[in-house]
């Protein structure tokens, strides 16, 4: 297959949706020579901050000079983003090499009388299939949804982080966060450390299964902590306590207090392989934490004058976090709002916290027939709006409309972020 018949390929195999179980994984793997068992792996989950963190431990990696590689979830613009390695995304070939290696071993599995995998189970494969011809060293592997049942749970790792734990996915995880945090935990295994920023009932399930499997458990607040912050135009000055000792200020290129919580789980899951892995300096750390890039996460950018900020919060823990990075960095400035929904998100408690009264919301809908309807969204804001036929045409509009003391914002879904950066490359580009 090329590039184009590997999409396809992928894209039919949407139709078997959301499977939970790793059966079929496991199989697919095991056909393809186990590759997933050929380098080492930190497994990262949670409801926020995973990808934030993911991305932050693969940095530190890279400025240690280890051969590293990182598998997220979702994309924004092309699937060759979500898997990783030698510091850049997959080239299009070596994704249609591996897309059709995988593509064999499915059809073999399947003519065994095993059922065909899903999408997400494909790239997995494909994920750990090029980290291996690739040779990488290490692999920083982002759970795609929970953690028990995800088709990453497949590997022993050498630490696990769960960020934290919120309502979200219930259809799937559970309506408890008792439930949700069994979920996540799952990623724990026998004897191997685990990190995690998880407070409340949540921390409480997580400590209960991690010492049931004899696994050492650092835990935000205990064992390590933020202890000093100030936050700077386009990042943060942070410092950090890891067990008793302090590390002065590290930079941190990316925005907000949740990032700083964020980076400590990154900090001190980096701690636990320098242990074993002397390449994993404080230094390395340090350069990684302020060189990290995370598209899509507030992702700060200026349209003319007017800043211009896209994010991923899509549910209520999203939402907290970025209105308190929105009032850090953006105070005084009144939001013209590109938002969409999905169905199955809290959309009303994410407008509650994101938009006021003095605000404008431009709505659009997301590529998906799980989008919110405009009229459903409309009914629920607290502010001037305007229904719009497309994405390109909402973020038109906002930018004509937005003057001095105004700034840009798109949130809501991470569905419509990759339309918003093809928006924002072809102005660039003009």
């Amino acid at each position: 297959m090329n590039y184009r018949e590997s999409i396809s390929y992928l894209e039919k195999a949407v139709s078997f949706g959301i499977k939970p179980g790793l059966e079929r994984i496991s199989v697919l793997l095991k056909y393809l020579g186990n590759p997933e068992k050929k380098y080492k792996i930190i497994h990262v989950t949670g409801t926020n901050g995973k990808g934030s963190t993911t991305a932050m431990i693969t940095a530190a990696l890279e400025a240690a000079h280890i051969k590293a590689g990182r598998y997220v979830s979702p994309h924004l613009v092309e699937y060759t983003e979500r898997i990783y390695a030698m510091g850049k995304d997959i080239s299009r070939e070596d994704f249609a090499y591996v897309a059709t290696a995988v593509r064999h071993a499915a059809e073999s599995i399947v003519e065994e009388g095993y059922e065909a995998p899903t999408e997400f189970e494909l790239l997995t494969a494909m994920a750990f299939l090029y980290f291996a011809k690739v040779g990488v060293e290490y692999a920083v592997v982002e759970v795609g949804m929970g953690g028990l049942y995800d088709s990453t749970n497949v590997i022993v790792p050498v630490v696990s982080v769960i960020t934290n734990v919120a309502m979200d996915h219930m259809q799937y995880l559970g309506n408890t966060l008792t439930e949700i945090a069994h979920n996540k935990a799952g990623i724990i295994k026998e004897s191997v450390p685990c990190v995690t920023a998880a407070s409340g009932e949540a921390l409480i399930q997580i400590q209960k299964e991690a010492k049931e499997k004899h696994a050492p458990l650092y835990i935000y607040g205990r064992d390590f902590a933020e202890i000093a912050r100030h936050a700077v135009h386009g990042g943060q000055i942070v410092s950090f306590r890891i067990g008793e000792k302090e590390t002065g200020d590290i930079h941190i290129s990316l925005v907000g207090p949740h990032q700083a919580i964020n980076a400590a789980g990154a900090v001190m899951a980096l701690k636990i392989v320098s242990g074993s892995d002397p390449r994993v300096t404080g230094d390395a750390v340090r350069y990684g934490l302020a060189h990290t890039r995370w598209p899509g996460r507030f992702d700060m950018h200026h349209v003319g004058n007017i800043p211009f900020v896209m994010d991923g919060a899509h549910n209520s823990a999203g939402a907290v976090t970025l209105k308190a990075s929105l009032e850090e960095q953006f105070p005084d400035k009144r939001r013209l709002v590109v938002f969409t929904s999905l169905k199955d998100k809290d959309t009303d408690k994410v407008i509650r916290l994101i938009m006021r009264p003095q605000d404008k919301v431009f709505i659009t809908t997301a590529p998906t027939p799980r989008s919110r309807s405009e009229d459903d969204i409309a009914a629920m804001l607290p502010c001037p709006y305007k229904e719009e036929p497309d994405t390109d045409t909402a973020l038109n509009d906002a930018v004509a409309e937005a003057k001095d003391g105004d700034m840009v914002l798109v949130c809501g879904s991470l569905y419509i972020l990759g339309e918003v950066i093809t928006w924002l490359n072809r102005r660039e580009d003009k």
